[in-house]
């Protein structure tokens, strides 16, 4: 039975039309629908759910319990986070790279995402913030090889952008749609995720010419 990990922003308090009929497809082909629990699209998007009385559900938190959860009677996935690690959880609060972990769980476990996002907003100081978790589950969808649904919110006559792969993103959504800031928060982030596998890379052949000696 296919997966879809459907997230989006914080920042977005509704579901457009798009999306709707989307998930209304997705529910008559009776995918597994994987969220979260955070308020925004996935609160808005398990409500959108729980008023089509559908159960094939899996809700995904950091938790103790979910932060928000529309159906008791869903799947809920408690992932474990280190507390200890002050990275991950600070002054009693699981952090937003805490959260990431949870939705790369969501990732591993796709066989491919919706995303409804909205690339920057305005926090309550008038300053321009991105939408990095989002960003980071589109990128590690495709990076994986599942292709994206993307919902992009500033350019709605676009529809649903079909993604399957990094190039045909960067080239038709990073290079001409989002803010500035966005665009370098992307390929900062997009360096830093291939410094850790180059890294990976180079701890397994060390690994391999170690295992030559015996």
């Amino acid at each position: 039975m296919l997966k879809m990990f459907i997230s989006g922003s914080i920042a977005n308090n509704t579901i457009p039309d798009e999306v709707i009929k989307s998930v209304d497809v997705s529910m008559d082909k009776n995918y597994v629908i994987l969220v979260g629990d955070a308020k925004g699209v996935d609160k808005n998007i398990q409500d959108l759910l729980k008023i089509n009385n559908y159960s094939n559900v899996n809700i995904y938190h950091i938790g103790n319990k979910p932060r928000n959860l529309a159906d008791k009677n869903w799947k809920q996935f408690k992932v474990i986070i280190d507390e200890s690690n002050p990275k991950l959880f600070k002054d009693g609060k699981f952090t937003r790279s805490a959260q990431m972990i949870k939705d790369k769980r969501m990732v591993s476990e796709a066989d491919f995402g919706l995303v409804i996002w909205q690339d920057v907003s305005t926090n309550r100081f008038g300053n321009v913030q991105v939408s990095k978790g989002s960003l980071n589950n589109i990128y590690n969808l495709l990076k994986m090889g599942k292709p994206v649904g993307l919902y992009f919110v500033p350019k709605p006559d676009e529809g649903i952008i079909k993604l399957t792969d990094l190039t045909y993103f960067e080239n038709g959504v990073i290079s001409n749609m989002v803010n500035v800031k966005t665009k370098q928060y992307y390929y900062e982030m997009k360096s830093e995720y291939e410094k850790v596998e180059t890294q990976k890379k180079h701890d397994k052949k060390s690994q391999g010419e170690q295992l030559k000696f015996f």
